[in-house]
């Protein structure tokens, strides 16, 4: 067997173990989700399973980092582009990628809602004063962390209500009141 067939057979393995947990998180709590019921789910032996992962929270902990990642390489692509502000595209764009992982994202907010927004938030927070700048302008240095708090806590108000909601809003147009919202506050920063 080929090295490029062996690893089409492991990528497939995973998404089917990922799909697997994706469903059953939307059921019930990760503590409650067995090997067994998430490999018979997905149709893969056991032993399978543990050539990859250690146990059910291994395999959580990389369905996260991988939505983790796939989401920060998003905002740091249109932040070098763009590093002034929030741009319309920015916005759209995290809003298609979670709307096109809507059911992963979901199960993940349904396990582990408050740490794995935070670290969102903390992974995009500007790492130098060019960056605060940049964001919020020159004014009120003192103040960026409370700015910046206040606007990631509307965001994630905003993602969760639309999650919550069931997505009836299409990305675009959620993109575009998030952006309202955020140059609104923005702007009244005086």
């Amino acid at each position: 067997m080929t090295t490029e067939s062996s690893d089409r057979r492991v990528r497939k393995t995973k998404r089917l173990l990922k799909e697997a947990l994706t469903k059953l998180l939307m059921e019930k709590d990760l503590k409650d989700v067995s090997v067994l019921e998430l490999t018979e789910l997905a149709d893969i032996n056991r032993g399978t399973f543990y050539l990859h992962y250690r146990d059910i929270y291994d395999l959580y902990e990389q369905l996260e980092n991988e939505i983790i990642h796939e989401f920060n390489t998003i905002i740091r692509k249109h932040l070098v582009r763009n590093p002034h502000g929030i741009p319309f595209p920015l916005v759209l764009n995290a809003l298609e990628f979670l709307s096109e992982n809507a059911n992963v994202c979901m199960a993940i907010l349904r396990t582990n809602d408050t740490a794995f927004l935070s670290r969102l938030i903390e992974m995009n927070k500007p790492e130098d004063k060019k960056g605060w700048q940049d964001l919020f302008g020159k004014n009120h240095e003192d103040l960026y962390e409370y700015y910046y708090s206040y606007l990631t806590s509307g965001c994630v108000g905003l993602l969760r209500s639309w999650f919550m909601g069931g997505m009836k809003e299409s990305p675009k147009k959620m993109a575009a009141l998030a952006e309202k919202l955020m140059s609104d506050s923005i702007g009244q920063r005086g």
